[in-house]
Formats: C-alpha cells, structure tokens, sequence
C-alpha cells in the first residue's frame, strides 16, 4: 500500500516533466520556422526592391516581435521553470509528507503491534489466571466432593455396619426366639405325642395283654383239650393195642412216636415264642420315638429279663446303633411287657429281642 502511495508523486512529475518537453520541442520549432522565414524573406529581397525605410522598420518590428517572443518565452520557461520547481517542491513536499505519513503509519503499526502484543499478552495472562483460578476452583471442588464422597461413603458404611449389626442382631434374637419357641412347641409336642403314645401304648398294651391273656388261655384250654384228646386217643390205642397184642404200627412209648410228639411240641413252643416276642417288640415301639425316622434300616439287639407276670427287671444293649440302642433302652423300660404263659416263661425270661423301628 505504500509503494502505491508513492508511485503516485512518481507519476505526476513524469507527466510534468513530458509537458515541458513538449513546450520546449514547440518553442525550437517556431524558432526553426522563423529562420527559414528570414531567408525566404531574404531571397525575396534579393528579389524584389524594398523600401529601406519599411525594411527597417519591418527589422524593428521584427526585432521586437522577435524580443517579445522571446521575453515570451522566457516568461513561458521562467513560468515553467517556476512551475516545475513548484512541482518539484510540491513532490518533495508530498514525498517527505508522505515519508512523514509513512513513518508515522510505520510507528502507529508499532505501537498497534505493540498494543496487539500487549493486549494479547494481558489476553494470555488473564487467561492463564482464569486457566488457574478455573483450575484451583475445579480441584478444590473436587477435593471438597471427594472429602464429602469419603464422608458419606463412611457414614453409609457405618450406617450399613450399624444395620447389618441391628439385623444380625435382631435375626440372631429372632433366631433363638424361634428356636426358644421351635424347641417348647416341639419339646410341648413331644411331650403331648409322647403322652398320647403312652396312653396308646396303655391302652393297646392292655389290650393286646388282655388278647394275649384271653388268646393264651383259649390256646390252654385247646391244649388241655387235645391233650385230653390225646390222652383218651392214647388210651384207646393203648387198649386196640393190648387187645390186638401189640400188631398195630407200633406201642405208644416206641421212639417213633416220643420223637413225632417232641416235634409237636417244639414247633408249638417256637411259635409262641415267635409270638411273644412279636408282642414285646410292639410294646417297645408303642414308648419309642423315631422323629421323622431318623433311625429307619437301623437295629438295635436288645437282651430283656421279665419276671412271670411280665414285670420288667433289667434292659441291656447287645450291639447294634448306639444311639438307636439308646433309645431303646429307654422306650422298653418305659414299655409295658405283656405276661408270658406259664409254659413259655422259662424259654423269655431272658430273652434277646432284635428291635428295629418302624
């Protein structure tokens, strides 16, 4: 932009200074036409016989023209020297006007530089101590949620211990509460079961020992009766025999027949014991408890002393489940034993019994 400035000055005093070129080039061709306008005069003269009175005023006239002309011309050149001095100062002045603007815009830019430089350097500055302030606020805000985020995080986890604490307390009282009121409804239950079974067990012992007793005595009285039978038959056989002489299939002492009846015999007496013994388990599992069958597939062997009414005198373990044995122990002491008949008494008046629960 400055070169443009200054190219114009430039210009116009290239403009300037063609003008003048021009004038001077006009002004030395009128002077060449008015020496060729002499000598053409002059051979005229040669020619023609002129007045020397007009001829000397024609000079004169020349002379001043000729003056006039050139006091024109010096009055045009002076008039150009001074216009082109003017101009010239004129464009020293606008050159060193503009040298002045130029130097003046040249230092205005610098103090704008300088301006720009400084603004953008308070710019920066203030930005960096917002950068700061933004910074030293953001971290203390954090600091200050990280302390408050430590301090619920602590109360919640005190809190939460404190609950966890109250509940596990509270779970633990309810617990035992529970297990208080589990243990008295089950001890209750128990209790009012075992009584109940006791009572059952009474009443079906009574009942079984009234069976038994009335089942023992029918079976007596039917034995009484084939004895009688047997007796009579024996008798009878006795006299065929003496009558025939001995020819029938043998005496009635003969070993044959004393071992078919000892075999009778025998056989009847492992079948009552069989049952008796049936009578006695059932009596013990009448006093027996099996919660939710704890002993079920376990046995028990189980050595009994009666007395001949049934009386219970001594109850020991044989082997088997100890705690299953233990139990049982204590269900047949509490047991009422039915009475054996009085021919079976000496073959259960120490008897093993085998108990297994149903």
């Amino acid at each position: 932009m400055q070169n443009s400035k200054l190219s114009i000055p430039i210009v116009i005093s290239i403009i300037l200074h063609l003008i003048l070129i021009v004038v001077l080039g006009y002004q030395a061709i009128q002077n060449i036409d008015s020496v060729n306008y002499g000598r053409e005069t002059g051979n005229s003269i040669d020619a023609i016989m002129i007045d020397p009175s007009v001829m000397t005023d024609q000079y004169q006239r020349q002379l001043k023209t000729k003056e006039s002309q050139q006091q024109a011309d010096r009055k045009r050149e002076q008039q150009l020297a001074d216009q082109a001095k003017e101009l010239q100062e004129r464009q020293l002045a606008e050159q060193q006007h503009l040298k002045d603007l130029t130097k003046e815009r040249i230092k205005l830019a610098e103090q704008l530089k300088q301006q720009e430089e400084e603004r953008i350097a308070a710019e920066k500055a203030a930005a960096e101590k917002a950068a700061a302030e933004k910074a030293a606020a953001e971290k203390a805000a954090a600091e200050k949620a990280a302390a408050e985020k430590a301090a619920a995080e602590k109360a919640a986890a005190e809190k939460a211990a404190a609950e966890k604490a109250a509940a596990e307390k509270a779970a633990a009282e309810k617990a035992a509460a529970e297990k208080a009121a589990a243990e008295k409804a089950a001890a209750e239950k128990a209790a009012a079961e075992k009584a109940a079974a006791e009572k059952a067990a009474a009443e079906k012992a009574a009942a079984e020992k009234a069976a038994a007793e009335k089942a023992a005595a029918e079976k007596a009285a039917a034995e009484a009766k084939k004895a009688k039978q047997r007796a009579e038959q024996a008798k009878k056989d006795k006299a065929i025999n003496d009558l025939l002489g001995g020819l029938t299939s043998g005496e009635p002492n003969s070993p044959s027949n004393q071992n078919g009846a000892a075999a009778s015999r025998k056989g009847s007496s492992d079948d009552e014991l069989a049952k008796y013994k049936a009578l006695v388990t059932n009596a013990i599992s009448n006093k027996f408890i099996n919660p939710a069958n704890v002993y079920s597939g376990k046995s028990c062997v189980l050595q009994i002393q009666i007395a001949p009414d049934g009386l219970l005198l001594n109850v020991s373990s044989g082997g088997g489940d100890s705690a299953l044995c233990r139990e049982a122990v204590a269900a047949t002491k509490l047991a009422t034993i039915p009475k054996p008949a009085s021919g079976l008494y000496d073959e259960v008046k120490n008897m093993i019994v085998e108990f297994q629960p149903k």
